[in-house]
């Protein structure tokens, strides 16, 4: 550890601002804001009333992709390319856990059969791919 060989208050003595800033920082207790829990409910509500105010609750993350019916024809030929799904005839075999899939929105249109396991799907997605073949479970 350095020992100083000087203070620090005889190191500054005869400087104007002697290490407060501006002069008018070290005016009494000009900057302090009060003693004790004074302006609690003034300028330092925050500090003292942290939990005031609206809450905001996430929902907890899916894990995994969360894709939309006009970019399912892509996704689905690159996780078939790497053997991550299955295709029978014209029907694509997804299981969500093994492809890392985990929603399906309903954005757009496909011409796709899909058969869905594993994989939350939302209303307006479920009835596109119902519309057109395919099934979910």
């Amino acid at each position: 550890m350095v020992v100083r060989k000087r203070k620090k208050t005889n190191k500054l003595r005869g400087k104007r601002y002697h290490g407060k800033g501006n002069t008018k920082n070290a005016r009494g207790s000009g900057t302090r804001g009060g003693v004790g829990k004074a302006g609690s409910h003034k300028h330092k509500f925050s500090k003292y009333y942290v939990d005031f105010g609206v809450k905001i609750r996430l929902k907890p993350k899916e894990k995994g992709d969360r894709i939309n019916l006009s970019e399912i024809e892509k996704y689905l030929n690159e996780k078939l390319e790497k053997k991550l799904i299955e295709k029978n005839n014209d029907v694509f075999i997804v299981n969500g856990k093994k492809c890392g899939l985990s929603k399906i929105l309903g954005r757009g249109n496909t011409s796709i059969k899909i058969e869905a396991t594993n994989i939350s799907v939302t209303q307006e997605a479920r009835t596109k791919i119902e519309a057109i073949g395919g099934k979910i479970e």
